[in-house]
Parts: C-alpha cells; structure tokens; sequence
C-alpha cells in the first residue's frame, strides 16, 4: 500500500474521548460518499447540476465529487492539527513544534489551494461549508518549524493529486464553471457525513472497500435524515379525491412539465394553492424537482397552510414530516431532535416545506448558510403565494431568488388574486417570459428560454356580487353612530370584522367598541403580541371565524394579518382606506363559503342579506396636502397616488362584480399614466415615490450581491435585511421582579422568546442587550401590556 502523508492527520475527534480520532482520508470519503449517494438517488440534482455546467451528468457528478472531497484541505495543516495536540503528536510525532493561534480551516482550505492549484470558484463553495468563505483574509504561512509546514503543503499536493486520479481527472478542473447547488450539497452532505464518523484510524485500510462501506452507512443516514422521501400519488384528482378541478384549477392538464415559471391570478378562495400543490406535485413526479416549499407572507398565514396541507402531503411523499419554517416555528414543532427540524434552514430539505417568505430571502442575504436555504429551495418547486403584497425592496429581492431558480432549471409557481399587469411581467421575465393578456382569472407560463402560454378558463367564472358603502369619518376611525351600527350586526348574529392599517388604530377601536359588546364578544387580532399570546389569539381568531366556526354573531378588530391565506369567513366587513388591491383581498373573506348548499356548516343571520363592505375614508375628501390626509394609512401604504385613485373607485362604485372588477381596477390604480384631470401635485408625489421604489429595487440588488461578513442565520438582526429599514426592535418583557413576563429562565432562549414582542422603533424603550440582541422592557414601565397587547407608556 502507498504510503501517504495525508495518512499523518486527524480530521474528526470524540469530544467525549480526545485519544479517538477519526483520520482526515476517511471523513473525506464519508461525506464524498453521502453526496455520491445522494446524487445516484436524486437525478433532479444532477440533471440540474449537468445542465448548468453544460456538461454530461457523469462528468458534473465527477467535478462535484473531485470538490467535496476537497472540503476539508484545510485541515491539513499544522494549525488545525495543533488544536488536540496529543493526536497531533500520536500521529506526527512530538519533533516538530507549531504555536497554537486562531484558525479557520474553511477560509485557508480556499487560500491554500488558490496558492497552491489555482483560484477556484467551485473551491470556494466547498470550503465555505461552515457557513461562509473568506477569501479575502491575510495568507499567513504557520509558526511551526519549517519542516512541518513542508510537510503540511506536500500532504495537501498528495491528496489533490489522490483525488484527481479517483475522480478521473489529468489536472485540476479550475474552469470557471458555476454549479449553484454545490455549496449547499457540500455543507449537509458534510453533516451527514460527520453522523456517520466511525472514527477509523487504521491508515492502511483498502481504500475501496471503506468507500462501499460508507456508502452503505451513508445511505441509511440520508434515509433516516428524511432526504430521500418516497414518492407517492400525483395529480389533482389522486391528492384531492372526492373533489373534481373547478375554475382555474381545470387548466393544469394543460401546462407542460419542464422547468418553468407559472403565474396564477384568481379570486380568494377559488383554489389558487390546491392548482399549486398538484401541478407541483406533477413537475415532481416528471423528475424536475425532489421537492415542494411554499412561501407565505405571515407567520399566521405559513400556520395555517401547515394546518391544511399535511393529508395531501402525505399522498405526495409518503411518511415524510412537512416542515414549518419562521421565526418562531420551533414553538409550533417543539421536535428539534429530528435532523429537518434542527434549525430552518434545514426546513427547507423536506419534501414538503412550509415557510415565511422572509426565510426564503434569506437564501440571497449575507447571512451564514445561505447556500443551505437556496439549495433547498433550487431543487424544489418553490411556490410563492399573495405576490401582490411584496414592497419594491422585497420584490427586488423575490426577484433575485427567482433568477436563481431560472439559472438552476428550476421551477417556481407565484400565486395572487390581485397583482397588477406591471408586476406580472417584471416576474415573467425573470424566466425572459412575457404576457400582456388582460384575461382574469388567468395564467401564465414560461419555460426557461422563454416559451410563453397564457391560458384562461373556458367558462365565465361563477360572479360573486360585493355590495360597497362609504364611511366618512375623522382619522377614518369610526364615528359614534358607526359604532352602534357594528354593534348592532353583531348582537343580531353576524359575523362582523373591522380592518384597520396600523396596530394602534386597532387597539383604539377595540377600547372604543367595549361598551357596545354587552351582548356579544369582541376579539383583537394584530401583530404585537407577544409569541406566547400569539399563538393563542391566532387559534381563536382561526375557531371564532374560520369555515367550521359557530355563527354566533361576534365582532374581530385585525389589522392586516387576517387578509392574507386565513380561511375566514365574515357577514359583513369595514375596513381603513388603503390600495385596492388590499381592499380586494379583504373583501374575499366576505361570504367566502357556501352556507345554504352546504349542510355541514353553520348558515348565516338573516340580517344581512348579501355580502357588505364598508371604507372608512377621510371625513374631508383630499383635494391637497394628499401625504397628511390619509394620516397613518399614508406612512403604511407610502404609494398615495393609489390610495388616491383607490378613493376615486369607491366614491363612484356602490356593487363590486368578482372576478370581473379585479383586472380593471387594479390596472387604473397602479397605471402608469396620468391622467389631465388628476392634480399636479398628486404628479410630484408619485414621482419622488417611484424614485424610491427604484432605489429600493437597487438595494435589494446590492445587498444580495455584495460580499459581507455574513450574520449568523440564527442572529434576530438576518430577518430584518429581508426588510428595508429596521423598523422595528424585539423587544423581551419584564415584571416589576425582573422576572421574564410569561415565566421561565432569562438564559433560555425559547423562554426568552416566548415573552419577547416587536415594538416600533420610535417608542421602544428599555435597556438594549448586546448578548440577546433586543431591548429589555419593563412592562408599564418602559412599554404598556394588557390584553390589546404592547403600547406606548401612559
């Protein structure tokens, strides 16, 4: 057997038993031989893989396996090695002496081979498997006597050169080639790898026979690991059965299956996720994707889709767990020992994953891992619901997700009852698709080199008549009279909710209505809680007024958490003026259930006829001054010139006809044309907001490009760059005794969290911690908290 000196170094060592080692060659080979498994059981990854690299897929699993051997080359120096000294010696030898300093073997397994080989991007990937690669550090030679760092540089040479001639290569591949999906094949083939350590330190071992071993071991691993979910039933038909296509969803036979990009635009409720579910499953069934994320835009809308989806999951992937990703899942899923459920940027390895756009996001931030979040969701069907709610910022970065899946052959299905033509094609091209049909409901569909359908469902959708009232008020809060009237539906049986924009208007209107609710009850619904009453008041929201709720008259003040996914159904709604969109979508909780046909469900109170929408608009009508007229609503909705054109559509429309009304609406709000009659200020206004928007559009751009030192993924601050600004602090409540507001442990973090609450920046108060990254409030002492919440000191 050859004699190696990459035989002469330890890569893994028992943290229990320092004296047992496992040598550097033999984890190489374990986490080589998890992802070669991995890619023989996935041909998604590695047709993918082989269509970036244009290259045949036994040459790209060659190249990727040649790399993720190499991962660890930074190990093999005497540095890393010095870090358990007595295996250092056990296996050099005690003549040669190194100074113990700080290392990174991941950032100098890079400058290594980029001295040594060549500069190589695919390196790059690789030795950033802990998180990130910098490769911009000060190469430093080690202090240690020159014989030893002699030694260290010609056991890195022989262990290229080992694994240029297992890989079948006469030089080193340092192309530039860009493989998307290696990095984060890398890092979890590397966690898996490390569970799998049998901790071999016999050298002269055949080489061969301990690869078919950990191939063997890596295969139970990945299979335990829930990477290698069976495939199950596929379809509409075989995922819902006992419901035929209705509407949009009868368009899916005929989409065609490749990698693609497909925009759904129906009404509330009309099935948009089921369509996305089953035409997803179907791309998966065709070898184009291991796996399904959802992104929602809530915590509370991501909930509720985990809620529902679990028994068609089921069918898709049989016996895999469906995972939940946002910040504050692991309350929701308290298994944390499984391995998909450790942190959320494994959520995203699932066959099926649920998650908050903004840990999708996080895929394309400086944040540590990203390449864990993006090769999940590269090798999946990503579906994005209520696209339409995005800011320029966050569609800049959506925007750059979907390219990923574009350069990756992968696929994404966006879904929106409400999105404006403008926004539809700034998707479409990602995938250099275009569509300027005006057909509703609709869809449209490219390939990645552009091959566009658009298609439209043969018959006219059922219509859904809305009847819309005005409300003038001051501050478009209620007056007095208002009120009685809310008061008096709810007390005859109806299902009454009241939208307002900004938490504090909520809390008002719930305080004020008090008096009224001798004989019915009111709930508050917002996003200042904290987790622990959160989750609580989102299961009520959810049994007090979802489908199977009792019609017992009752009245919910929300703000805008309740428009989005929730599947409630109301008598009658009022809401706060804002774009129209938004006002669409809250009128789709209006009515949203059949109650006459239906036995099952509890029928409605005969004092309201037929569905009513009421808004709540500025008691003085804007003829100027249009940033203060609309008071808080114009700091929410920054786009005045929509809210403007929105009031011009309620003042002149008394009944809203669905899904005729969605296309034409939104296409005279959000037009780009402006027209003579409209005032010149108005023009002013909405000229510095799209000089905004475009800078924020650039932001996006620039902050997912740029090389950073990247935030930990787990660190509250990576949430807030899928935001523009930070605007808004945690927040952990204390009482008067120091104590933690719900109890527990200060030093625990899921104690910590559980009290903690998101407060505006321009009245949080209390003492900032570095150590938990948030401010520590003493509750009616720094911030106020009862019943309705966190708000301001009195």
């Amino acid at each position: 057997m050859t004699e190696y000196l990459f035989n002469k170094y330890w890569a893994k060592v028992d943290k229990e038993q320092p004296t047992r080692f496992h040598l550097f060659q033999y984890h190489s080979l374990d986490v080589v031989a998890v992802a070669d498994v991995w890619l023989e059981q996935s041909q998604v990854m590695l047709k993918q893989l082989a269509q970036q690299a244009k290259t045949t897929t036994e040459e790209v699993r060659n190249l990727v396996l040649f790399y993720i051997a190499l991962h660890d080359l930074g190990k093999l120096d005497a540095r890393f090695q010095s870090f358990v000294e007595p295996v250092r010696t056990l296996l050099q030898g005690n003549e040669l002496e190194v100074e113990r300093e700080p290392y990174n073997h991941g950032d100098y397994g890079y400058r290594h081979f980029a001295e040594e080989v060549g500069p190589s991007e695919l390196m790059k990937c690789v030795a950033g498997h802990h998180g990130s690669c910098d490769v911009s550090i000060n190469y430093l030679l080690p202090e240690a006597d020159e014989a030893l760092i002699a030694q260290d540089r010609y056991a890195r040479e022989e262990w290229v050169n080992f694994c240029l001639h297992r890989f079948g290569f006469d030089k080193p591949p340092i192309n530039n080639y860009r493989l998307d999906l290696l990095a984060g094949l890398c890092s979890v083939s590397d966690w898996i790898g490390s569970s799998i350590t049998n901790f071999c330190t016999d050298p002269s071992l055949n080489i061969d026979a301990y690869y078919s071993d950990a191939k063997i071991r890596a295969y139970a691993a990945l299979e335990e690991a829930g990477m290698l979910p069976k495939q199950g039933v596929h379809g509409f038909n075989e995922l819902f059965s006992g419901y035929q296509p209705r509407g949009i969803q009868s368009l899916i036979s005929e989409l065609p299956l490749e990698p693609s990009i497909t925009i759904v635009e129906s009404d509330p409720g009309s099935g948009k996720t089921e369509f996305a579910l089953a035409y997803a499953s179907e791309l998966v069934f065709a070898g184009l994707a291991d796996g399904i994320i959802f992104g929602l835009p809530t915590q509370a809308t991501a909930n509720g889709l985990f809620d529902r989806i679990g028994e068609a999951a089921d069918k898709l992937f049989p016996g895999s767990d469906v995972t939940l990703a946002h910040g504050k899942s692991k309350y929701l899923i308290p298994d944390n020992n499984g391995f998909l459920h450790k942190s959320n940027k494994r959520s995203f390895l699932a066959a099926v994953s649920v998650a908050t756009v903004d840990q999708i996001l996080m895929g394309v931030l400086p944040v540590k891992h990203n390449f864990v979040r993006g090769f999940g969701v590269r090798k999946s069907v990503l579906i994005l619901d209520e696209v339409h709610s995005y800011d320029e910022y966050m569609t800049g970065l959506v925007l750059q997700v979907l390219k990923g899946q574009h350069e990756i052959f992968g696929s994404v299905i966006l879904l929106s009852a409400t999105l404006p033509l403008s926004r539809r094609e700034r998707f479409l091209e990602a995938y250099k698709g275009s569509d300027s049909s005006t057909h509703y409901p609709a869809v449209s569909w490219s390939n990645v080199a552009g091959k566009q359908l658009s298609l439209c469902t043969k018959s006219k959708p059922q219509s859904k008549k809305i009847a819309s009232e005005i409300w003038l008020s001051e501050n478009m809060l209620p007056t007095q009279e208002q009120y009685k009237i809310l008061a008096h539906w709810a007390e005859k049986g109806a299902m009454v909710c009241l939208i307002c924009n900004t938490v504090a208007d909520a809390q008002q209107v719930y305080k004020t209505l008090l008096p009224y609710s001798a004989n019915f009850e009111i709930d508050l619904f917002h996003a200042r809680y904290t987790v622990h009453d959160r989750r609580q008041r989102e299961a009520q929201v959810l049994a007090n007024y979802g489908k199977k709720a009792p019609r017992v008259g009752r009245l919910l003040v929300a703000t805008q958490v309740v428009e989005q996914s929730l599947d409630l159904d109301f008598d009658v709604m009022v809401s706060q003026l804002a774009p129209i969109e938004f006002l669409f979508q809250r009128m789709g909780r209006l009515w949203r259930h059949d109650r006459d046909s239906d036995k099952n469900l509890a029928k409605r109170t005969e004092i309201v006829k037929h569905p009513k929408f009421f808004t709540l608009c500025p008691a003085v009508l804007p003829t100027s001054n249009f940033e203060h007229v609309f008071n808080a609503t114009g700091y929410v909705y920054k786009d005045i010139k929509a809210l403007f054109r929105t009031l011009k559509i309620i003042q002149e429309t008394s009944v809203f006809f669905f899904p005729d009304n969605y296309r034409t609406a939104i296409e005279y709000v959000h037009g780009s044309e402006i027209p003579d009659e409209e005032p010149d200020q108005l023009k002013i206004i909405d000229e510095r907001y799209q000089n905004e928007s475009y800078a924020s559009l650039c932001n996006a751009r620039k902050i997912s490009n740029q090389y950073a030192i990247p935030l930990n993924d787990t660190d509250s601050r990576a949430a807030l760059l899928t935001r523009e600004g930070e605007i808004s602090k945690p927040a952990i409540l204390i009482n008067d005794n120091g104590d933690l507001l719900h109890g527990g442990s200060m030093d625990n973090p899921i104690d910590r969290d559980m009290s903690t609450v998101l407060l505006s920046r321009k009245w949080a108060k209390g003492k900032w911690s570095d150590d938990f990254n948030a401010l520590i409030a003493k509750v009616n002492v720094d911030v106020a908290y009862s019943g309705i919440g966190a708000d301001k000191v009195s």
